[in-house]
């Protein structure tokens, strides 16, 4: 089969504008194509597996003009030793909840007119991958960290150590990393009987853990990531997300337990494409509902290496 050029691809996408059944039509691809690639690149969606609700499932804040959803805590409980004669102790039981408010994330309003559109060499569907959806799930990512860091100094000022320092040794040694920074990390939310499921680091925090000289570490391990490359989906026991957003992540490590025990993610109108055409003017952006909130500010923790 012989293989369209950009400026027919553009020719074409431009003739399904000129009709009102065409301009569904795109809008419906390019909703489809922009789910996609965000359930690929987002890593806050990795963490915390995203559920869709309907305004059904929501409540009004009565803080503001939005939708939020209140979502429960489980009551704290312990059993004791009885004797025979004896009651255990009273527990009035006290529900606690958190809200979580639902925001809305969008790019940019793109603009082209109909004839520079025609003399591009590039499909516009490039410009959507490379502009609308990688806006997207940085915003969507930039808002997971924020909310995160907050939780973790909350725990800090409430006097629990859930920030820990670690010194990168530049001469390839990573022993004191592998082994005492990064347990410290793992100990902190386990030594509140949590456990460590998740561990996000940045592609260059990897390449510094993982990219050494098998001499150095002298072992098996060592010397396999060092002719393979370090190719499992685990580190420690823990799942290991590798994200390229060093600008997000630099010289830090975050650790998360399993997603009962940390927050939500809900999704309440799914990613869509809007376009328009008004005389020779083409518009386009795209744009989400989500909330994400976390319930146990115990959950996450980071490691920040100088």
């Amino acid at each position: 089969m012989e293989n369209i050029s950009a400026s027919t691809i553009n020719e074409l996408f431009i003739q399904k504008l000129n009709s009102p059944e065409g301009l569904e039509k795109v809008a419906q691809e390019g909703s489809a194509f922009i789910r996609q690639k965000l359930r690929e690149v987002s890593f806050a969606r990795k963490i915390v597996q995203p559920e869709y609700v309907t305004k059904m499932d929501l409540q009004r804040s009565v803080n503001h003009d939005g939708m939020v959803k209140i979502v429960d805590i489980e009551p704290e409980s312990k059993a004791m030793i009885v004797n025979f004669r004896g009651n255990p102790t009273n527990n009035y039981v006290m529900g606690e909840r958190y809200e979580i408010p639902f925001f809305f994330v969008s790019s940019e309003d793109f603009q082209k007119t109909e004839e520079e559109l025609l003399a591009y060499d590039m499909p516009l569907t490039e410009v959507i991958e490379k502009n609308s959806v990688l806006d997207i799930q940085e915003t969507e990512d930039t808002a997971f960290l924020s909310q995160v860091n907050s939780a973790i100094v909350i725990e800090v000022a409430a006097g629990n150590q859930t920030h820990v320092s670690g010194l990168y040794a530049t001469s390839g040694e990573v022993g004191s990393i592998v082994k005492n920074d990064l347990k410290s990390l793992f100990d902190t939310l386990d030594g509140n009987r949590l456990r460590t499921e998740v561990i996000l680091m940045d592609a260059t925090m990897f390449n510094r853990l993982f990219l050494y000289d098998a001499t150095t570490a002298g072992d098996a391990v060592g010397s396999e990531t060092h002719v393979n490359g370090y190719s499992y989906s685990t580190l420690f026991g823990r799942r290991l997300i590798v994200s390229n957003k060093t600008d997000l992540l630099t010289n830090t490590i975050y650790a998360f337990t399993a997603q009962e025990f940390f927050g939500n993610f809900y999704i309440l109108n799914d990613t869509k494409f809007w376009i328009e055409k008004k005389k020779n003017i083409i518009s386009w952006a795209a744009y989400e509902t989500i909330g994400m909130g976390i319930g146990n500010t115990k959950s996450c923790a980071k490691l920040v290496l100088s």
